[in-house]
């Protein structure tokens, strides 16, 4: 299983037979990833149709896990179980100039403790060190404050923005040469 860790940290990349378990059997997934059942998952930022859709490239592609979903598990204090806080990856893997886009969500209840930051630092630092990526970019709307910030205190540098259905959606990005100064 490939992963990621920090001190406070433990990110899993789900490959397609945990995410067909996190589509269609929760249960099933929670016991997979040996994690606390949360009654509140998935996070509400977490889109179906985008885990269905890395499910089929997974199964297809298996080569690309860690390119797609990862669960974000915060180890369990005093013998308690580990729980299920977060989840997030990349919409896919680099494309020709090596660009990536990440996103994240975390559960209600584990906001505003730095585990978000914490969780796309560890993304980012795991896509540079691939050699793969160049760019690590993300989106947001602009009264995501929260997520705004995730993304300054993770490094990353508001770009731009655009439109899409008359939704202003705000751009950032992380350079390998910005995140390694």
């Amino acid at each position: 299983m490939l992963q990621v860790s920090s001190d406070r940290l433990k990110l899993v990349a789900l490959d397609a037979r945990l995410t067909g378990l996190h589509a269609r059997a929760p249960a099933a997934f929670f016991e997979a990833l040996n994690v606390q059942s949360e009654a509140s998952w998935p996070p509400e930022m977490l889109d179906p149709a985008a885990v269905e859709r890395a499910e089929t490239a997974l199964r297809e592609r298996p080569r690309e896990t860690g390119w797609y979903f990862w669960a974000f598990i915060w180890p369990g204090a005093a013998g308690g179980m580990d729980r299920l806080v977060g989840g997030g990856g990349f919409n896919g893997p680099p494309d020709a100039q090596g660009r990536v886009e990440i996103a994240y969500s975390m559960l209600v209840s584990f906001r505003e403790q730095g585990l978000a930051t914490e969780a796309v630092s560890l993304l980012v630092d795991w896509a540079f060190s691939t050699g793969q990526v160049r760019e690590v970019v993300a989106e947001t709307l602009p009264h995501l404050i929260a997520s705004q910030r995730v993304l300054e205190k993770a490094g990353f540098v508001e770009t731009g923005m655009r439109e899409e259905d008359g939704v202003r959606i705000l751009r950032f990005a992380l350079t390998r040469e910005k995140a390694a100064a």
